[in-house]
């Protein structure tokens, strides 16, 4: 049995997804105008966040076996870490080649972060009451998210209104700050996080590498035989191509039409907060609109997949 109840672990999970995510709310509004502040170019900008996206994809299975091998808690750590550590080279980087290490982090860190938070909760949840509705939380982790990633949001054009802290640009504020609430989630991480499922070693971790490629091989199979997995694909492909697009060249223009970056970070703050609140009110209603709707017409992408 579990020392912890069914409500103790769902609390404990979602207290640590919302402070994952908090940095991330803080760094949406000045992470663009910063990096043209230190001197790259839009295309530079493009490329340094090439790096995360190859390496998570390159990463993405190969590490799906760590949490299984070495447990959740030592995964998570080191991807905390690791976030931790390219958010503090962030802050000081003015260089491509520095933000291009700063992005190749940052996609070790989500390949590693992606998963073993959910899957603990899960198996400690059935572990406190093997008939409970796991679900539930994970249903709520939708709105912690938005609400997450809108309060930091909303705090970091906060930050950059109140303008520099002596020798530290205001576009810099967030990113310092960004850096405390990583070491916070760290930190909560060490308390809360209990682990009591022994691990399964190496053998467990060469299974996982190796199988990677099978594995590949057989989720293109399966596209190739269901229109149906090959469209949801295409619209997530497609979709997630024009958001970015669109949260990079936002901040650029609106610092063009107001004339100042700062203003413009500053602007980007509460509009990021808003639409994220919004996307946390979405999530709280799914569950009705499932109940009244049915699933094709009520659910929505999932939020995490946005940030």
């Amino acid at each position: 049995m579990s020392a912890l109840t069914v409500s103790q672990v769902r609390f404990r999970y979602l207290t640590l997804y919302g402070l994952r995510w908090l940095p991330t709310g803080l760094m949406i509004p000045v992470m663009i105008l910063l990096m043209q502040e230190r001197g790259l170019s839009l295309p530079q900008i493009g490329l340094v966040g090439t790096a995360q996206g190859l390496l998570v994809l390159a990463l993405e299975l190969p590490t799906g076996g760590l949490a299984d091998a070495l447990g959740r808690r030592p995964v998570l750590l080191a991807a905390g870490a690791l976030n931790l550590a390219s958010l503090a080279l962030f802050a000081v980087a003015d260089s491509f080649a520095l933000f291009f290490l700063v992005w190749a982090l940052q996609g070790v860190y989500r390949a590693l972060d992606s998963g073993p938070l959910e899957s603990w909760y899960v198996d400690s949840t059935l572990a406190a009451d093997p008939q409970a509705e796991y679900e539930r939380g994970l249903g709520y982790a939708g709105t912690v998210i938005g609400g997450a990633i809108g309060a930091g949001a909303l705090l970091s054009g906060g930050l950059v209104a109140l303008g520099p802290l002596g020798p530290v640009s205001a576009l810099t504020v967030p990113v310092l700050v960004a850096i405390v609430a990583q070491a916070a989630a760290l930190v909560a991480l060490l308390v809360l996080l209990v682990e009591r499922r022994p691990s399964t070693g190496a053998a467990a971790l060469w299974a996982s590498v190796t199988q990677a490629p099978r594995m590949i091989g057989q989720a293109v199979g399966l596209l190739r035989r269901s229109r149906v997995l090959l469209a949801l694909v295409a619209v997530e492909l497609f979709w997630g191509f024009g958001m970015i697009t669109f949260e990079s060249l936002l901040p650029v223009r609106l610092a063009e039409v107001v004339g100042d970056p700062e203003r413009a970070a500053a602007l980007l703050g509460p509009a990021n907060s808003a639409a994220w609140i919004a996307s946390a009110a979405g999530a709280a209603l799914t569950p009705l609109l499932l109940r009244w709707l049915g699933a094709a017409p009520g659910a929505p992408c999932c939020a995490s997949c946005r940030a």
